[in-house]
């Protein structure tokens, strides 16, 4: 059992000066191996003892199972016990059944304790007759064995147990993963949603405020715009740090009420695109709180900048039916009134901007919440349609 965790070399050393120290022992002993009768025997029996003890030192850990020459070397053994008395060959036997233990369990492994009892009784029936020490030496055979299956056990036990450790491991390292990507997403999400609104109203502001300064108009009008400017920026800075409350927990990173929110989005398309743009709220506006709530002022703020990016100078409704019972769908439909496809040349710079995330960036947000969302061209322009579940459908996900 011990050898099991040396060396596979210094292993193989050691039985094999163990077979020579067993050889030894025999042909010193009073019946030594000879050509005739009684010698002739244990010459026979050693043979094939030493042979089956060279094939498991060359394949100790055979994956068969009980192979043959365990049973050789049991048997053999068992008959040279009491033909060579007062020498070492119940090592065959002690070998054979530990090596048994060690590859199978003990109900497995008994046949081959069988095999050198018999051997040992039928030897001892025939040499010497004595009883006391065919049970003395079954004992030991049989103890040895249990001992070796125990280890084997034990084994098998540590085994599992790395593996168990192993994947645990692996599964522990897969959730970091996984949590870090999520984390990862929602950041690029927060940001996505702050820097391409804003950024979009500065662009808009800026090329018409360079369209001004081109066609000479006056000063007032000019000033106008970069005031507008200024306000988009300091109003892109307010939500930059509502961004980063909402990625440190903060809970008071929406102050504003959502309804007033989407006010404040639909009053600001109808200044920065001078274009017209139409809100309708009904239904429960304490609904529109929470993640709900954030999720429809995002996918709104998401939709006017698509709108002024795809669409310039289109028109907008939007759309938000709160619902008043817990199980009622919250729906957000916002309409603008120009096709995409008819957005002037001079917008084609912007409507390059932003790399498609913000459509991505809605339907995760629907997805977190157990909605959906859906964008596409409609008769007339385009049309993006959030619904989010009730509490109640929510509750029974």
């Amino acid at each position: 059992m011990l050898l099991a965790s040396l060396d596979r070399r210094l292993a193989t050393a050691i039985r094999l000066a163990g077979l020579v120290l067993v050889a030894i022992s025999i042909s010193s002993g009073s019946h030594h191996p000879g050509i005739s009768g009684r010698a002739l025997v244990v010459s026979i029996l050693f043979a094939g003892a030493s042979l089956s003890w060279l094939v498991w030192t060359a394949r100790p850990d055979n994956d068969q199972g009980l192979t043959v020459e365990l049973y050789v070397m049991a048997s053999a053994g068992g008959v040279l016990v009491a033909a060579t008395p007062q020498s070492a060959a119940s090592v065959f036997v002690f070998v054979a059944v530990i090596g048994a233990g060690l590859r199978a369990e003990a109900s497995g492994a008994a046949p081959v304790l069988i095999a050198g009892t018999l051997g040992l009784a039928i030897s001892t029936l025939m040499y010497s007759g004595n009883g006391i020490a065919l049970l003395a030496y079954a004992l030991g055979f049989a103890l040895s064995m249990l001992a070796a299956s125990n280890a084997r056990q034990r084994r098998l036990r540590v085994e599992q147990a790395e593996l168990l450790l192993a994947q645990t491991q692996r599964s522990h390292e897969e959730q970091l993963r996984a949590a870090r990507l999520e984390e990862s997403t929602r950041i690029a999400r927060e940001i996505h949603d702050v820097l391409a609104h804003t950024l979009a109203g500065l662009t808009i502001q800026l090329e018409a405020t360079s369209t001004l300064l081109e066609q000479g108009a006056a000063r007032d009008s000019i000033l106008a715009r970069v005031h507008r400017a200024h306000e988009l920026a300091r109003e892109g800075l307010r939500e930059t740090r509502r961004a980063v409350g909402a990625l440190r927990g903060d809970p008071a990173s929406f102050p504003v009420p959502v309804p007033a929110g989407i006010e404040a989005l639909v009053a600001e398309y109808r200044s920065s695109s001078d274009a017209g743009a139409e809100l309708t709220i009904d239904g429960d506006g304490a609904r529109l709180s929470g993640p709900t709530g954030e999720a429809v002022l995002r996918v709104v703020q998401e939709a006017l900048t698509n709108a002024r990016k795809h669409a310039p100078g289109a028109e907008v409704n939007v759309a938000v039916h709160a619902g008043r019972d817990p199980g009622d769908e919250v729906v957000l439909v916002v309409d603008d009134r120009t096709s995409p496809g008819s957005a002037p040349p001079d917008a084609a710079g912007l409507a390059s901007t932003g790399g498609g995330y913000g459509l991505r960036g809605m339907r995760e947000r629907a997805e977190l919440l157990g909605g959906t969302l859906s964008a596409g061209s409609v008769e007339g322009g385009w049309r993006v349609e959030l619904r989010l579940p009730g509490t109640e459908r929510e509750a029974a996900r």
